[in-house]
């Protein structure tokens, strides 16, 4: 009886596992949280104002998360699972409107931890991800982006609008001039 136990045990961690695989490969972000005395309430919170932004939490035994890196070829993950650890999985394209909601959190909380992430298969430390929260939201990032390509253009039109002013301004003057020596 204790080996069909353990059988169903295995199964269930190994679906576990490959769960995890596909949220982490479906996602466009992965940011690792400690959240040793966090109370429920305040765990709560949070997952609902990631869910807002379009991310979830992932939780799971440290063995099992080390399982599913080991299958994504992830390398110095132990750093990251010490403890508690939780995975905010961002199914957004915004990645730094999820990071701002964790930083926020951890400040105002003082016991969440962040540990890093992984954006893009690229891993960060903690300093990074504190570093990206204070990033502009998308759109004005995407803005910044728009006007610093769009200003050349402009000061090239502009530059050109003002040749032609200049030579509109001379010819009216000269207009004028001629006027004023046909009335004398």
């Amino acid at each position: 009886m204790t080996k069909g136990v353990k059988k169903v045990g295995l199964i269930t961690r190994e679906r576990i596992v490959e769960d995890l695989k596909e949220k982490i490969n479906g996602s466009s972000g992965c940011f690792f949280i400690g959240f040793n005395k966090v109370g429920a309430f305040g765990f709560n919170k949070l997952r609902n104002e990631l869910a807002k932004a379009g991310a979830k939490i992932f939780i799971t035994k440290n063995s099992l998360f080390k399982r599913a890196f080991k299958d994504l070829d992830w390398k110095d993950s132990d750093d990251i699972l010490d403890k508690e650890t939780g995975a905010v999985l961002v199914y957004d394209d915004d990645v730094v409107k999820t990071c701002k909601i964790i930083v926020d959190f951890a400040k105002e909380s003082e016991t969440l931890q962040v540990k890093g992430a992984t954006i893009q298969e690229k891993k960060i430390g903690p300093k990074d991800v504190q570093a990206m929260a204070k990033l502009p939201p998308r759109e004005t990032l995407l803005a910044m982006a728009v006007s610093g390509l769009a200003a050349p253009i402009t000061g090239f039109a502009t530059c050109l609008n003002q040749v032609i002013l200049k030579f509109v301004w001379v010819v009216a003057e000269i207009r004028k001039t001629k006027d004023q020596a046909d009335k004398k």
